[in-house]
């Protein structure tokens, strides 16, 4: 579960406490955490992809550079071989290397920016998806930084059937078998000036065909990520 309280999750991990990306929830999950500088981990490692990763933005954060894509995409160190997808298995396999943090949001240092480039960072997202609606979700995440100031964020795979009931990965790539999401979800938590909280969350189709229509369509409750995974 997301876990939103009016304190700090009773749930955390030792190794996160006092660590702000996770303040206001830890998801849990059946996972690896991997601590990062500028973003929590939680890494399927029969999978070899994120349940969900989460991370603290603010408005003074994304203002404070300007670093170009680093395009430094390589396996995460943290993990052995065997629990971690590589390189080879996103190659010729018709899967963008899909950010769950994205690059854009890091753009502070060349450190925070190489350090979205982690494979486990990544999930298999069709083309449509990655480079249509899904970026444009990202933008307008980046906007709701900058108009309230701190918001958090948590992005993470799903795999569900028709009927929107959890099931297993419709596919696989790769020599390592790196599990294709149906869907995936993004939860944000807006902190307002005044102290106060509100939550947007999306979930989105991992599809072959474009994706039409606009992001509200795909707004839904965060007791419905919650709910499914």
């Amino acid at each position: 579960r997301l876990g939103l309280k009016a304190g700090p999750p009773s749930n955390l991990p030792p190794e996160l406490a006092g660590n702000d990306n996770v303040r206001w929830g830890f998801p849990g999950g059946h996972c690896s955490v991997l601590v990062k500088e500028f973003f929590v981990i939680c890494s399927d490692l029969d999978r070899r992809v994120p349940e969900w990763v989460t991370y603290h933005l603010t408005r003074a954060e994304l203002s404070s550079g300007n670093v170009e894509r680093t395009d430094d995409f390589r396996p995460d160190p943290d993990l052995a071989a065997g629990e971690r997808a590589e390189l080879v298995d996103y190659r010729n396999s018709g899967y963008d290397r899909g950010h769950m943090a994205p690059a854009a949001d890091f753009k502070r240092s060349r450190e925070a920016m190489s350090s979205t480039f982690l494979l486990t960072n990544m999930a298999p997202q069709r083309p449509n998806l990655n480079r249509g609606i899904w970026a444009r979700l990202e933008d307008q995440v980046r906007g709701l930084a900058q108009s309230h100031g701190s918001i958090w964020v948590y992005t993470g795979a799903l795999y569900l059937d028709a009927a929107g009931r959890p099931a297993p990965p419709p596919d696989t790539i790769g020599p390592d078998q790196v599990a294709v999401p149906s869907h995936f979800f993004k939860a944000i938590l807006c902190e307002h000036a005044t102290g106060t909280h509100e939550m947007y969350a999306f979930i989105l189709p991992n599809q072959l065909t474009p994706i039409g229509g606009q992001l509200v369509s795909f707004l839904v409750p965060v007791d419905r990520i919650e709910a499914m995974t």
